[in-house]
């Protein structure tokens, strides 16, 4: 499934991207006017995320797929989307697409990446992602524990 997040759900955009949602952002396209948005979700055959009651009516009623979400924090916005659309949102990072970008990570060798990251990286991780278009590198760094709390906290709500 594909989304498009409006422009007030930038940080709901970088999770589903690490789940390995294809999920494009508003504020990413030359123009995030409602209009702009809804075309590109028309277009793309995406499912647009919003907070917005109004602009989830208006895409509603012009034959798109909308998802609007009630909750502000990741966790239960995350079961939301579960819960609509019967698919269990899981991070592994096999299949994470880039937070920044939305493009595919590949799996890269520690010794192509050494001199792009920080000694104590290298020294401490051995698993590396590089995204294909903009280039970050990404590893199971001390922020991979509260990206687990979060989602821990998603599956319990889920239940």
């Amino acid at each position: 499934m594909k989304f498009i997040a409006d422009v007030m759900l930038g940080k709901l955009a970088r999770w589903l991207r690490m789940a390995g949602q294809n999920t494009l952002y508003a504020k990413s396209l030359p123009d995030s006017k409602d209009e702009t948005i809804l075309k590109r979700a028309k277009n793309d055959y995406r499912v647009l995320l919003t907070r917005d009651l109004d602009f989830h009516r208006q895409t509603k009623s012009q034959g798109v797929n909308s998802i609007y979400l009630e909750n502000e924090d990741i966790p239960n916005q995350l079961v939301e989307i579960s819960k609509k659309c019967g698919e269990k949102i899981e991070i592994d990072l096999t299949n994470s697409r880039c937070p920044v970008c939305n493009n595919e990570l590949k799996k890269v060798e520690k010794k192509k990446i050494i001199n792009q990251v920080p000694e104590n990286v290298s020294e401490q991780n051995n698993d590396f992602w590089k995204c294909i278009k903009c280039g970050k590198i990404y590893w199971p760094g001390s922020h991979w524990e509260s990206i687990k709390e979060i989602m821990e906290k998603y599956k319990k709500k889920l239940e």
